[in-house]
């Protein structure tokens, strides 16, 4: 995607460093990142340290921090209570490969806030958390198809990355949106085991469903596609698939690694009052540490202990498990939610306003801490609106533009979303603000 010429010179000027040291990082690593969606031209800056809600790159520069991990930091960084915690159970080991008390106290923990989990298991991250949930679905249902949602992101193990990101030109119809594999390596016979739905058509869905009956046996689905910006389901939708599901046999796994702890205590689930056979986790609950957890109904879950294979030697490791304990008991409490809560309706609202002041078409979607403005009138409902109605090129100039005035609006690409945390303040909010308010000229005699 072509960046302004000013923004973009603005920006290397601004990050010579970054760039010397990312042509090193490329000697190291492939495309010089520890993941290949941090790559971005002309060069990603590279951090040097991060406090609060402030990220330091090695040329001096400092960024309000709304990307905040994809999504992982809630918390901010850290933040004194998780790191005290961490700090303490580093005395007292970081890895036991035999059970402690923490994988029962985090445990506990999240059932607090998901009625669902009646059984925990815990992994290393969202990626881990969805496979097994998906496998051991599966077992318990003993069909081997998944159904997943066109544009839905659910981590890179090969099932799941299935039409994730499907090129405009090879959608398919609509109601049966077309198998799309999207990375190198994944075998063709892989996509025989995924049927694809579309989102927000719980027609679309049955007909699907009634199709492979006896085929499908797992429903993933993120309760807000968080890989379209912030695509919430139709009022109806999410409650509709639960009852599809139990109609037709299949276990209903909601994806709550992006959602989780985050726009609900309780995340997705709480926030619409669906109750999922199965949820999958990781970021947020961890407070930055690698971290997931899947978890569900009783029955499910023995499946387990009956021949589904979950296993891995970092698993519920207790340096984690401080962390997710601590996060959940003592920093996301009911007061931390509504100042979050407060902030996300500020910045959303001023968004809102200076669009209409300098007359740049757009509108934003916000639940609590997530939210992301769309430079479009158009509503986005699903992965083909988002196709249809979002210039990536209009919204990376708007995210360099907010780069260069200090400000990471949130991960890099038009698709994602902003977090904010807990320890954002109001003045936080106007600073951000403030850099789009300088910059909504510049957008608006381009647009």
């Amino acid at each position: 995607m072509m960046i302004w010429d000013n923004l973009e010179s603005e920006y290397v000027d601004r990050t010579t460093t970054s760039k010397e040291r990312y042509e090193e990082l490329q000697k190291h690593v492939p495309a010089g990142v520890a993941s290949t969606y941090r790559a971005w031209d002309p060069h990603p800056f590279v951090i040097d340290r991060a406090e609060g809600v402030y990220l330091h790159d090695i040329d001096g520069n400092v960024y309000i921090d709304f990307d905040m991990n994809n999504g992982a930091g809630m918390v901010g960084h850290t933040h004194p209570v998780v790191t005290e915690a961490v700090k303490n159970q580093l005395d007292d080991g970081t890895l036991f490969t035999h059970p402690h008390d923490l994988l029962a106290e985090a445990a506990t923990e999240l059932k607090k806030r998901w009625d669902a989990m009646d059984l925990i298991r815990f992994t290393n991250s969202g990626t881990e958390s969805t496979m097994h949930a998906i496998r051991i679905a599966r077992a318990y249902t003993g069909k081997n198809k998944l159904l997943k949602i066109e544009g839905s992101y659910h981590g890179v193990h090969d099932a799941v990355l299935i039409s994730k990101s499907t090129p405009e030109g090879k959608l398919g119809h609509p109601d049966r949106p077309a198998k799309v594999i999207e990375s190198e390596g994944i075998p063709e016979e892989i996509a025989e085991t995924v049927e694809i739905a579309p989102w927000n058509d719980l027609d679309g869905v049955e007909t699907i469903m009634r199709e492979h009956m006896n085929e499908i046996g797992a429903l993933i689905v993120e309760p807000i596609v968080m890989n379209v910006g912030v695509t919430q389901p139709y009022q109806e939708f999410l409650q509709g698939l639960r009852e599809l599901c139990d109609e037709y046999g299949v276990a209903y796994i909601f994806d709550e690694v992006k959602t989780g702890v985050k726009v609900a205590p309780g995340g997705a689930a709480e926030y619409y009052g669906v109750k999922p056979d199965l949820v999958t986790l990781a970021k947020s609950i961890g407070g930055n540490f690698p971290v997931g957890a899947f978890g569900g109904r009783e029955e499910i879950m023995r499946t387990i202990e009956d021949g589904a294979a979950h296993y891995g030697t970092y698993n519920g490791n207790p340096l984690v498990l401080r962390a997710v304990t601590t996060v959940l008991r003592d920093v996301l409490t009911e007061s931390a939610y509504q100042h979050v809560n407060d902030l996300g309706e500020k910045l959303a609202a001023g968004y809102e306003d200076i669009m209409a002041d300098t007359g740049i078409t757009g509108h934003v979607k916000n639940v609590n801490s997530q939210g992301i403005v769309h430079f479009t009138d158009e509503r986005i409902d699903n992965y083909r609106d988002y196709l249809e109605h979002i210039d990536p090129e209009f919204h990376e100039n708007y995210w360099f533009a907010m780069l260069n005035q200090g400000v990471l609006p949130h991960p890099h690409h038009a698709s994602q979303q902003w977090t904010i945390s807990i320890q954002h303040e109001e003045k936080h909010i106007s600073e951000h603000l403030e850099a789009f308010k300088n910059v909504a000229p510049r957008l608006a005699e381009r647009q």
